[in-house]
């Protein structure tokens, strides 16, 4: 942890630090992109591609591929509008917010278990699935994760949810600059075509496709699913001083990019520089930036920028920005006598027992 006490010369070292070793992982990955198309990697993609249909693990594979992103990026999000909301009101309101995360754990599992019998009912971005049972695991995950966060207000006491809600402004810094700087930019330097792309029909014949997975647009190399899952999980992997819950975010992860594989979206060499890309970027921003000052308002005026490179235009942005520094403006002044609130924090969380 380089920022310590807060001050000009420590942020300019953890940002010189992190950097000057982002340009030496970006330089290598972009080195190592010439090495695409190699026999084995092809090789390797059909024999990770399974010939038949695989019970369980097929309904695994596209549970985690398509909903395992949005399932983590609603529990953060949730959780985060919850502290905020209960912060410094006391144990009543975070016993407030508790009941809450309990109702929203019914209306969230009932509503996507029901995925089952309405997934192709156009609702959401829903469309026919092949395996609509994945519905009913991705109900009882949700109803899960959300009453387990919910209590998280009571496990963990004030310094430790503020650490956790630090960590999801770094999450978003992460994604900045592992998919907006990263994986978008090197994607279109490095032009791999995806596996079922035309340019491979004289052997991609071979791959058994799953008709809600066939993707064929945009590049391969390096995979967006597997390091922006990276680079929403790292941060929170240090944070947790756990081995079970280490141990089950780095299998996760793992899973999350076989799952690229199994579909033939991506050929294992992109999986595997897709984690070698996110992984140390996502571990250095802890480990340089943990403690850095607004970061709230420096992340979020990212995630601005990042909607105007997709989007093109500047409404949504801009709007964002502006209601980013109103809200901040208002935080700082109505927390000004608040003794301790952006005081230095340790970088870990001794999980509860």
């Amino acid at each position: 942890m380089i920022i310590k006490k807060n001050t000009v010369r420590e942020h300019a070292l953890g940002w010189a630090i992190f950097l000057g070793c982002y340009g030496v992982i970006y330089a290598v990955t972009l080195f190592m992109g010439r090495f695409v198309d190699a026999q084995w990697d092809i090789r390797l993609l059909l024999a990770l591609n399974p010939d038949s249909y695989v019970p369980v693990l097929d309904e695994l594979v596209i549970l985690q591929t398509d909903f395992a992103t949005y399932f983590w990026v609603m529990l953060l999000l949730a959780w985060q509008i919850g502290y905020y909301s209960t912060r410094r009101l006391g144990d009543r309101a975070r016993e407030h917010a508790r009941v809450i995360f309990y109702l929203l754990a019914v209306v969230f599992g009932v509503w996507h278990a029901l995925g089952v019998i309405i997934q192709n009912k156009g609702i959401f971005w829903w469309g026919e699935y092949q395996y609509p049972v994945v519905f009913l695991p991705l109900g009882l995950a949700f109803a899960i994760a959300f009453s387990l966060a919910g209590n998280l207000y009571l496990w963990l006491d004030e310094e430790d949810q503020r650490k956790l809600a630090h960590a999801f402004w770094l999450t978003l810094l992460a994604v900045f600059f592992v998919n907006v700087l990263g994986e978008d930019q090197v994607k279109q330097l490095i032009g791999r075509h995806r596996p079922l792309h035309a340019a491979y029909e004289e052997w991609n014949g071979q791959i058994r496709q799953i008709p809600d997975e066939i993707v064929r647009g945009s590049y391969s190399y390096f995979s967006g699913h597997t390091s922006s899952f990276w680079a929403l999980t790292i941060i929170y992997f240090w944070l947790f001083k756990s081995a079970k819950i280490r141990i089950g975010l780095a299998l996760w992860a793992m899973f999350h990019g076989y799952t690229r594989i199994y579909t033939a979206a991506h050929f294992p060499y992109c999986v595997f520089m897709a984690t070698f890309f996110a992984v140390p970027v996502t571990s250095l921003i802890y480990y340089c930036l943990w403690n850095h000052r607004h970061i709230a308002l420096l992340s979020m005026a990212l995630l601005a920028a990042s909607l105007f490179l997709l989007a093109k235009s500047p409404v949504v942005p801009v709007s964002l920005l502006i209601i980013v520094i109103v809200w901040f403006i208002a935080h700082k002044y109505i927390s000004r006598e608040t003794p301790g609130f952006d005081s230095p924090m340790e970088n870990a969380i001794e999980f509860p027992k």
